[in-house]
């Protein structure tokens, strides 16, 4: 064996040996994990819990066509609230915005601080099958355990913490230094722009911004055994694509050669093997960096050396649904149509891509890709693409920023010790509407969920436990305190 080769083994065995060395040196700090779950959580009242049982049962449902909503739902609501909430509504400023936004000011002491912001939504999507409910789905049921009913969680919780929170103060006749709003919107289910977009226009009519808002959407969450609390700091954008191509249409009895199915089948197979490469953004690269501590060796190993080792990191991190989806702008496809009749081959088919972008990349980086498929795979083929949607990622709200240390304190006032980690919330809140008037837009849901209790969200039996809304009312109080 010649000197050179030896040399090149040495040196392989140094790196190797100092990558080991950075690895164990991180487990010993970001490795660290020592938080225990309290149990001391202040329970709310029965007559709290009243409160939001009866809120539970006016079902407000929002409607995809806006024109089509129950609207006479969301009065009884707002009336509702106010009779059940008078000290608010006599002690702070309300105003409706396109008659169902609430919107509150809650006055405070400096009038030169700028304002914050609670902001959640009172309506609720709609049940398809009662029956597979173990209680009505709004009957608002509640034992000595839990509430079940829909919206409990998605989002009528949040509203009736921060109501019951701000209600408590009032009582006391607290004010915070800053003014805070909160802001209760109709369709977040929807992303109508007649909810919190509307809301928009009216802060920004009143020239009013925020030095803090805070909505939905991260959690406190147990991950492979160690729990965190997830701060959301921003959000992916989006791109509905639909992708047409076209062949000799014909009787399925004999079909011919040039089928748009058979097109479209090796489009979509393009599609699922040439993913949007890899990024991560050092909001991203932080989040890992605070969970270090709930991956194996192989992925912490890859994670302390992913200046030399990103390709390997990348693959290790895709092969869970969530870490693909932190670090890919995803793309899935949703909907495929061709013929409705059983024995005709249709002369077109299409697909609709549905493209969750990552923030640091752009619509337009994604219709390049798109493009691009489309070009390698069918070269010589009519296809037609109509991009029927799209919002851009928002904006990441930053992470060292005082404002962002005072919410790791309100956190760690009701969980001490906790890891908290900044988080890109996968799915769309109205937080993404309210950073275009906010220096800092959080996302954060002050209550432990199992992975079991956030998937039903949407889903059949949604229920919240008491302990968790009293972790939420507690919370709330804490964030207008501390402002």
């Amino acid at each position: 064996m010649n000197k050179l080769v030896c040399m090149i083994i040495i040196c392989v065995v140094i790196v190797v040996a100092l990558m080991f060395f950075k690895t164990v040196k991180d487990i010993n700090s970001m490795g660290k994990y020592n938080f225990t779950l309290p149990d001391n959580i202040e329970l709310p009242s029965n007559e709290a819990l009243e409160h939001f049982s009866n809120g539970l049962k006016i079902q407000t449902i929002s409607n995809p066509d806006y024109s089509a909503t129950d609207f006479s739902k969301f009065e009884e609501f707002i009336r509702y609230i106010q009779r059940t909430y008078p000290l608010i509504f006599e002690k702070c400023e309300v105003n409706y915005v396109n008659n169902y936004n609430i919107v509150i000011k809650y006055k405070g002491v400096n009038p030169e601080l700028k304002p914050n912001l609670l902001s959640a939504h009172y309506d609720v999507v709609g049940v398809k099958d009662e029956t597979k409910w173990e209680y009505p789905p709004f009957s608002g049921f509640f034992n000595d355990e839990k509430v079940v009913s829909r919206g409990t969680i998605d989002d009528k919780g949040s509203v009736f913490a921060i109501l019951e929170a701000t209600n408590e103060l009032l009582k006391k006749d607290f004010q915070p230094q800053a003014d805070l709003y909160i802001a209760f919107s109709q369709a977040e289910e929807t992303g109508s722009i007649e909810g919190a977009p509307k809301t928009i226009e009216y802060f920004k009519n009143n020239n009013i911004s925020f030095n803090t808002a805070l909505d939905e959407g991260g959690r406190i969450v147990n991950k492979n055994g160690k729990i965190y609390a997830f701060v959301g700091i921003a959000e992916k954008g989006r791109l509905l694509t639909k992708v047409t191509v076209y062949g000799q249409g014909s009787h399925a009895s004999s079909p011919a050669n040039n089928l748009a199915t058979d097109k479209l089948a090796k489009l979509i197979l393009a599609f699922n093997k040439n993913k949007i490469k890899p990024f991560m953004s050092k909001e991203i690269s932080e989040y890992y960096n605070q969970t270090y501590a709930s991956y194996g060796f192989l992925t912490q190993f890859l994670l302390s050396n992913k200046t030399i080792l990103s390709p390997f990191l990348y693959n290790q991190l895709s092969k869970t649904q969530e870490d693909n989806a932190r670090i890919h702008s995803t793309t899935a496809i949703t909907v495929i149509e061709a013929s409705v009749i059983r024995n005709a081959v249709s002369k077109d088919a299409s697909i609709l891509i549905d493209t969750r972008i990552l923030p640091g990349q752009t619509t337009e980086d994604i219709k390049t890709h798109i493009s691009n498929i489309i070009k390698k795979t069918l070269p010589d083929e009519q296809v037609d693409v109509e991009y029927l949607s799209y919002m851009e990622p928002c904006k990441s709200s930053n992470i060292k920023s005082d404002e962002y240390k005072q919410l790791i304190k309100n956190i760690q006032k009701l969980y001490p010790n906790i890891t908290v980690a900044p988080y890109l919330t996968l799915g769309g809140t109205d937080a993404r509407e309210y950073a275009e008037i906010s220096d800092n837009t959080y996302r954060f849901l002050p209550c432990v969920l199992t992975p079991e209790e956030a998937a039903l969200m949407h889903s059949d039996n949604e229920f919240i436990t008491i302990q968790n809304w009293g972790r939420m009312i507690a919370f709330y109080k804490e964030f207008i305190l501390d402002r």
